[in-house]
Order: structure tokens, then sequence, then C-alpha cells
């Protein structure tokens, strides 16, 4: 017959009970959030306990080694339901946590010494079990979709088992006349102890089993994330060697795995970027902080994309960090949407020069360049003669073309480092920077007479039309943009006046700036 001693698998169930704990603890120390585990392993040290005070029956007071010692019994099985429903997703049974103790302590301590019945104290334990069991086995149960369902399994049958075990063991304890004495060596009692190391040792394994089932899935969704995502993902150590790249990151980039594990990311730089930035990149990383910021970078055919990066450090539980993740995203095309739009709100849409905002900032930087260099500026208001009745006898058309081929040949007349700029319907600027003297201007504005008063052939039409230029001399005129402006446009229309066709340089002095 199967009859042990009950101290023995009292205090094999309490080693089995502590080594679950240990291992418990040892698994939520290892978590990054919370899943239950702390309550589980609190629980198994509750378990512990009790068989550790119940095996003092006979040294211990009977109530420190029944009413306490089964008390711990049903907190350390309540505090695994707890750690259950945490884990599953669920909020706890704050009724049972709250009302079973108590219940439970008091039908103890009144069934050993009010009305001494073993059987109905037995009934009481066998019950607690059931329950919590049976609320274990729903909880598991109840997410079809979690993806710990299959792992689950195991965990409902250990427990499930032990509560049909304890439901039937309490109702021969209600129906049956005789009493069982709970330390007296018999195969009920046995059987009991042995069906409890089961339970305890495989329920600490199959948790555990359930805890890594969650942590694969967790990996399996984020590995898959990872490798199916637009975003380029790169993954170095603290010394930049890179350790892995994403499908995406080998797509763009043209790198095959292979070529960049082990490469730095100094592969993928085009020197555009400065040093400096760089040098602010690794000491906010180095501090445990994260970057953002842009790059322009070179791929494998040397090509240059820009890309949006936001690298992290990846941080152990210690707070030290291990490796560093970027997360980039190629932004070339935005880059150059973003030029395009800057363009077309600083150059005219017709002749492609840039417009008056566009050419009074270039003449404010040429004006300080100036001023640093001591060289002159001109300021050249050009206006077309006879381009109104162009438009009115030929058509817009015809004026457009007019307007274009204008911007041609002003800018055929000047340097790369001067400026030609469309301010008004048929009124250009031109800017001539590091001007040496007055003779350079002159050069230049007859160049500009000459090349305007050629006749504009368009298809069968051949159309005249000539060109008046007031022009302001930095600093002979004025110092300031604005007024070198207005003296160059009051200079154009004097020669208008005058018979057109012709230049005319503004007569007015600059005031004496005194030391």
């Amino acid at each position: 017959m199967l009859e042990l001693d009950i101290r023995t698998l009292l205090v094999v169930t309490a080693l089995v009970s502590v080594g679950s704990a240990v291992a418990l603890f040892a698994l939520w120390r290892l978590q990054s959030r919370r899943n239950g585990a702390g309550f589980w392993a609190t629980g198994m040290s509750c378990v512990a306990i009790g068989s550790i005070l119940i095996s003092g029956r006979g040294s211990l007071p009977d109530f420190i080694s029944l009413v306490v010692a089964n008390s711990f019994f049903v907190v350390g099985f309540l505090l695994i339901l707890r750690g259950i429903r945490i884990f599953a997703g669920r909020s706890p049974l704050l009724f049972l946590d709250f009302s079973l103790p108590p219940i439970a302590a008091v039908l103890f301590y009144y069934y050993n010494y009010v009305d001494p019945n073993i059987n109905v104290r037995i009934a009481v334990l066998s019950l607690v079990f059931m329950v919590t069991c049976f609320a274990i086995v729903n909880t598991l149960l109840a997410n079809k979709d979690a993806p710990w369902r299959t792992s689950g399994f195991s965990v409902v049958a250990l427990f499930g088992l032990f509560g049909v075990f304890h439901g039937v063991r309490g109702s021969i304890a209600l129906l049956s006349p005789i009493e069982h004495g709970l330390m007296h060596t018999n195969m009920s009692s046995s059987l009991t102890f042995l069906v409890g190391i089961f339970v305890l040792g495989g329920s600490s394994i199959a948790l555990v089993l359930l805890t890594r089932a969650t942590l694969e899935s967790e990996l399996r969704i984020a590995s898959l994330a990872v490798n199916q995502t637009a975003s380029s993902i790169i993954i170095t150590d603290t010394t930049g060697s890179i350790k892995y790249v994403n499908p995406a990151f080998t797509q763009k980039t043209g790198y095959l795995l292979e070529e960049i594990v082990g490469k730095t990311p100094r592969i993928l730089r085009s020197g555009e970027t400065p040093a400096e930035e760089y040098a602010t990149l690794w000491k906010t990383l180095a501090d445990g902080n994260n970057w953002r910021g842009e790059f322009r970078n070179r791929k494998k055919n040397g090509e240059l994309y820009w890309e949006i990066a936001s690298i992290a450090p990846v941080k152990q539980r210690n707070g030290k960090i291990s490796h560093y993740v970027a997360v980039k995203e190629d932004i070339t095309a935005l880059k150059n949407a973003e030029k395009r739009i800057l363009h077309m709100a600083n150059h005219d849409a017709l002749t492609g020069l840039p417009t008056r905002r566009l050419a009074t900032d270039l003449l404010m930087n040429s004006l300080s360049i100036a001023k640093r260099n001591k060289t002159k500026v001109a300021v050249m208001f050009v206006d077309l003669d006879g381009f109104k009745s162009v438009n009115d006898t030929l058509g817009h058309d015809a004026g457009d073309y007019v307007l274009k081929e204008t911007a041609t040949r002003l800018s055929s007349c000047i340097r790369d480092v001067d400026t030609v700029g469309r301010v008004g319907g048929d009124e250009f600027w031109i800017l001539l920077s590091n001007i040496v003297d007055k003779n350079d201007v002159i050069m230049v504005a007859e160049k500009l007479i000459n090349v305007l008063k050629h006749p504009y052939k368009m298809e069968c039409e051949e159309i005249n039309i000539s060109a008046s230029i007031g022009i302001a001399l930095y600093p002979d005129n004025a110092v300031s943009p604005k007024e070198l402006i207005n003296l160059a446009d009051q200079a154009m229309y004097e020669i208008k006046r005058q018979g057109k066709n012709n230049y005319f340089f503004s007569e007015k002095s600059a005031p004496t700036i005194l030391p």
C-alpha cells in the first residue's frame, strides 16, 4: 500500500515550493513589466511556510500549526490566482482575495477549538483549493486569442486536475463518518501530499513555460515588425560596430547584410555632415539620451540620399548601455519637394529668375561683402520699352516669349557672381557685385542695351523692343538696399523721360559718415 511518512512529505512539499518560489522570483526579476510572476513566487513561498508549520504539529501550538498554516495555504493559492489574472490581463477577483482568507481562518479555528471536526476542516481547505483552481482555469481559458493559449493548456490541466481532486476529497471528507487525521500515515494522506507536490512542481514549470511562450510570441512579433517595416533599422554595439540591419536598409542602401555587419555607419557617410554633428550625436547617446536628426548619406552605388534618423541607446536592467538602435526614414523626396517649393517661392514661374524677395536678400548679402572688402555694388533697374504694345497687339503668349527671351539675354551679359531678377511685369533688377569702378558698370549697361534692341523672332513675327536702365552705386549713391533700389528706379524713369533705350546713373551722393 502507498503509505509514506507525512512529515517527510511535508518537508518535500516545502522544498519543492521553495524551489518553485526561487525560480519564479528569478523569472520576475528578468521581466521588464508586470506579468504576475512576483505573485506566483510569493504564493509558492506562502505554501512553503504553510508546509513547514504543519510539519511542526506536536511541537508548535495548534493555532500556529493548523489555523495559521492552513491560512498560508489559502493565501498562497489566492496569490497564484492573482498572478494568473495579471498575466492574462484581467482584473483581480477582489471578492475572493478579501473574503476567502478570513472566512477560512474562522472556520479552521471554529472546527478545531469550538466544535472539533477534522473532516470539516479538510472540506474547507479542499473547497478553497477547488474554487481557486477553477478560477485559474476559467481565467486562462477565457483568453481565446492569447498567444500563450497553447502553452496555457498545461497550466489549465494541472490546476484543473488539482481542483477536481480536492473537490472529490472534500466531498468524501464531508460524507465519511470516519475522521481522517492529516498527520496519520495512511494512503489518503500520502496521496494528497503526493498530488500536491506534483502540482506545485509541475505548475511552476508550466508557469515558466507559459511566460516563455509569451516572450517568444512578443519576440516573434517584434522580429516580424522589424523585418517587414518600411523604415531602415540598424543595431550597433557601443563601439558603433553594426550587428544587424533589416531588409529595408539593404533595399534602400544596396548593401547586403553580410557586407555591412561588422562595419560602422561611417560606410554611409557622404562627407557633407560636419564632424561636430557626429560628435554631438555620440555624446548624446553616451549620456543615455535619444538623438534625432538628418543625414545626407551615400548608397553603395554612390547615389546621395537624405534620411531622418532617430537613434536610442538600449539599456539593460542595470542601466548599462549595451547597444544602439537607429530607425531611419528616407526623406529624399520630401527634401526635393521642399527644394522645389522654396524655389517656386523665390523664383519667377515664367522666367525662373529670382523674385523681388530673393533678389533683395541677395543684394543685402552683396552689400555686406562689399563693405567688408571695400568694393562697390551696382543696382540696375531695367524696364522694357514698348512691351505693353506687344501684349496688346500680339497677345500674352508673345509677351511671355519676350519676357523669357529677355531673361536669357540679360543673364548672358553678366558674370556668375551677379544676379538677374524679375521684380514686376516687365521690370528686372541686375545686381553687379565686386565692382572696382564705374567703367565696369558702363560696359555692362551698354552690353545690355545692345543685346535687348536686337529683334525678337517668334514664328513669323519680328518683335522690336528696347530697355531703359537706371543705375545706383554702393557706396557712392547710398548704403542701404532700399535706398539703392529707389535711386535706381528714379534713374530709370529719368532715362525714359530723356528718350528711352539708354541708361542713366543716379546723381545723388551718399551722405558722408563721420568716423
